[in-house]
C-alpha cells in the first residue's frame, strides 16, 4: 500500500475529511488530496504533521 492510500484509510477510519485532516495538520487540503491521489511525495515535515494529526507513529506512513 503506497504511502497516500494508507493516510487516506486511516483518516476514513478516524472518520476525517481531507478538509478536518488538512486543519488539524497545516497541511493544505489541495496537498492532502494530491498526497491520497499519490500525485505528490510529501516532505517529511508534512508527513510528520500528518502522523501526528493522525495519532499515528511516523512509522506507519513510511512502511510501504
Amino acid at each position: 500500500m503506497k504511502m497516500g492510500e494508507k493516510i487516506k484509510e486511516l483518516r476514513k477510519q478516524r472518520g476525517l475529511s481531507q478538509q478536518d485532516l488538512s486543519d488539524k495538520s497545516n497541511v493544505p487540503q489541495t496537498t492532502i488530496s494530491d498526497i491520497e491521489l499519490n500525485k505528490v511525495i510529501p516532505s517529511i515535515e508534512k508527513v510528520v504533521r500528518i502522523a501526528k494529526a493522525l495519532n499515528v507513529p511516523l512509522e506507519e506512513l513510511l512502511k510501504v
